[in-house]
């Protein structure tokens, strides 16, 4: 496919790293003549330098005939332009980045009026990552959710959970007491999608998926507490916090924001009544010890600044805070997070390029049934994808046992998880896909899957 970027920011080079390795043939637009050159020497792609709202700048960068533009710019209102003027041109498919809550709520308005395809709000998404990572005990990692139902959880296999320095996959499940699959296990820097035949090993990283009513169990064989978190300190007062302070209220828990900017607090207490707003520098230590930081059960970092988000983490890590999530851009701040056992981290870049992935994959491919992909994860620092499917009645494979021959995976590809009318299945040898099914698929990086079919070996 042919595909359009607009912007070259975190996001923006991520998804020309991404769609170039996948082949499509990828065109970036940056005003930003060195960031463009930068990305096109890394990449397999072209550039274009100007702005992405130009008509004349979209038509030289191939819009007349292109497949998808993905507008990702830090302006909201250039991103819809550059979709509508694509559209117009000719460009069959678009994809919005809208940050601002004011304009996220309209997107069904800009669907219908302007034809734009796909519109992503990272900020809110960040949000609910971020929401659902509070409710799980800090030193396990939650990297996918899948139908509300079921979560990949991150564990590194210490010696107490492996005393004898190895242990089978049956060893593991028993370990645990519980219906769970080992998806993914990470082992000094290679990947691996484990088979029945694999060992686990002290100090292996593994992402472990189950049912989220098989979670709590989980924790508890790790010997940590299964406790909602009540008191929530959130250190940056932007937009992210606005949605995951406004979520936390919903749910009843005790919010207290932090912010530097006098203005932007006024504004928080307008928004969010029934929160704590406090105007101050959350990278003060006594700052952070006034505002209570040793009783709060989740510290959640959210400033514009890694290096802020770095400190402030460490710090509320130093006074026990159980769960320490770390807003963060640059792939060595969670290197040097994990060095220290606190490597909760979450890429608003990232969760906004695994939106976008999804809705490409989908329209690489079409199915008349509808689309295939329901979410897609990265996994292991980019080395994995963790993608759902819905099967539908055009599934090659459908009511085959995945023991018989004849259903055979590609190398290197995982069916981790069958969901069926909202039960959590555990596939072995017996099972079966059935129509309506909704299959959790786990597969390195390079298999450029589009469709449930496509994990099937000829």
């Amino acid at each position: 496919m042919k595909i359009i970027i607009v912007g070259l920011g975190q996001t923006g080079t991520l998804l020309a790293e991404r769609t170039a390795a996948e082949g499509h043939d990828t065109v970036v637009i940056d005003s930003d003549g060195e960031r463009l050159e930068s990305v096109t020497n890394l990449y397999n792609v072209s550039g274009v330098c100007g702005s992405g709202a130009s008509k004349a700048i979209l038509l030289q960068a191939g819009a007349a005939t292109a497949d998808v533009i993905i507008a990702v710019s830090p302006v909201d209102e250039i991103n819809l332009m550059a979709c509508m003027v694509a559209k117009n041109c000719g460009t069959r498919y678009t994809v919005a980045r809208i940050h601002r809550p004011e304009l996220s709520g309209d997107g069904d308005y800009f669907s219908r009026t302007f034809q734009i395809d796909c519109i992503t709000n990272p900020k809110l998404d960040t949000a609910q990552e971020m929401f659902r990572q509070i409710n799980i005990p800090g030193k396990v990692k939650a990297d996918a959710y899948f139908s509300d139902v079921a979560t990949i959880i991150r564990i590194n296999m210490d010696q107490n959970i492996i005393p004898g320095g190895s242990m089978s996959l049956r060893e593991i499940k028993n370990y645990f007491d519980t219906d769970m699959l080992v998806a993914t296990v990470s082992r000094e820097g290679k990947l691996y999608i484990p088979g029945g035949d694999f060992a686990i090993k002290t100090g292996d990283v593994v992402g472990i998926i189950a049912a989220d009513t098989a979670i709590p169990q989980i924790i508890m064989k790790l010997g940590l507490t299964h406790k909602s978190a009540r008191k929530v300190v959130l250190v940056g007062g932007g937009t992210v916090a606005y949605y995951l302070g406004k979520k936390l209220l919903e749910s009843r828990r005790s919010v207290t924001i932090l912010d530097n900017d006098r203005k932007r607090c006024a504004q928080l207490a307008q928004l969010l009544p029934e929160a704590q707003i406090s105007h101050a520098d959350g990278v003060d230590a006594d700052v952070l010890l006034e505002e209570g930081m040793k009783k709060a059960d989740a510290c959640v970092s959210l400033t514009g600044n890694d290096d802020a988000n770095l400190v402030i983490s460490l710090f509320a890590w130093s006074c026990g805070v159980e769960s320490v999530i770390t807003r963060v851009n640059a792939t060595a701040y969670e290197k040097l997070l994990n060095k220290v056992n606190m490597d909760i981290t979450i890429s608003p870049a990232v969760i906004s390029a695994d939106r976008v992935m999804s809705f490409v994959k989908n329209v690489t491919v079409h199915n008349a049934k509808g689309n295939d992909i329901q979410c897609l994860y990265q996994l292991a620092g980019g080395k994995a994808e963790a993608i759902e499917f819905i099967a539908y009645d055009n599934c090659k494979k459908l009511g085959i046992a995945f023991k018989q021959q004849e259903f055979k995976l590609k190398k290197d590809i995982l069916v981790a998880m069958l969901i069926r009318q909202g039960e959590v299945i555990i596939p072995d040898g017996n099972s079966c896909i059935q129509s309506g099914d909704r299959i959790v698929v786990i597969s390195k990086k390079g298999h450029g899957l589009n469709t449930l079919n496509d994990i099937f070996a000829l």
